[in-house]
């Protein structure tokens, strides 16, 4: 039977058995590596003989596994449980990593972004090797209306994700351009109209909206489920970079965001 441990006053009890194995599990998944009953004892101080019911518990849930060398890992649940995030960094260094080849290619800054709480955020930048070039600075999620980034984001959101983070973003406008009901509802058509296109594409542009003479593209790199983990943007002068959806950054964004998403799809 678990017992309950007694915290601090004014806060609630607890499973002492559930969070021991819990750190049990979290000590094997930081190994990054099969463990021995032993190696899983000393790390969670803990006799070998008390170690072992923890792991029989765990093996049975599918959050450990045990192969035939006596060898514990990580089970088929908790591979479930940590794909999201393995994968999401996965994609995160193969896609950093690619960054100085391809802007190297394309000639134009390019960044790395992942989704935040309301729209994509920016993590890696490589910039532009010419001498006068854009450097992203926005400190928090990028909108999804009129961003590149935010559009391929998007179009790959649930409706019941992305319909109230648009209301919001639309009811933003509609205050700070003191905009009417039918002016918000034509945004709406031509965002869902731009979200199509992306989805067809599988690849997003603005030419200007957000920063006029500004161009920029985003391709997305998919998980096996065809959730966007990560994009990559590239974007710069319209003077220098084509908005052309056949010119060479854009081919480019292409080619690396789906080789790389076969590369994920092989490993997870």
């Amino acid at each position: 039977m678990p017992t309950l441990q007694k915290d601090d006053p004014g806060e609630r009890q607890g499973i002492q058995s559930l969070e021991i194995g819990v750190r049990l599990f979290e000590e094997l998944y930081k190994l990054q590596r099969p463990a021995t009953l032993s190696e899983l004892a000393k790390l969670s101080r803990m006799p070998p003989a008390k170690a072992h019911r923890y792991c029989v518990s765990l093996v049975r849930t599918g959050l450990m596994q045990q192969n035939g060398r006596g060898l514990y890992g990580v089970g088929s649940f908790g591979l479930r449980i940590l794909r999201p995030t393995a994968a999401l960094e996965r994609a995160r260094n193969l896609a950093a990593n690619a960054l100085p080849d391809l802007v190297h290619e394309i000639g134009e800054t390019t960044f790395v972004s992942a989704w935040g709480r309301t729209g994509p955020f920016i993590m890696n930048v490589q910039d532009s090797p010419k001498p006068i070039s854009i450097r992203p600075n926005w400190p928090g999620d990028l909108p999804l209306y009129n961003s590149s980034t935010g559009r391929i984001f998007a179009a790959f959101l649930p409706p019941e994700r992305l319909e109230p983070l648009i209301a919001a973003e639309l009811d933003r406008q509609r205050i700070a351009e003191n905009l009417g009901v039918k002016a918000i509802g034509e945004r709406r058509a031509a965002f869902h109209r731009l979200l199509a296109e992306a989805r067809r594409r599988k690849l997003s542009r603005t030419t200007g909206e957000r920063y006029p003479g500004v161009v920029s593209f985003s391709a997305p790199i998919f998980d096996r489920d065809g959730t966007v983990l990560v994009a990559l943007t590239s974007f710069g002068l319209a003077s220098t970079l084509s908005s052309s959806w056949q010119g060479p950054v854009p081919t480019a964004l292409d080619a690396l965001a789906r080789s790389l998403t076969e590369r994920l799809r092989s490993a997870f």
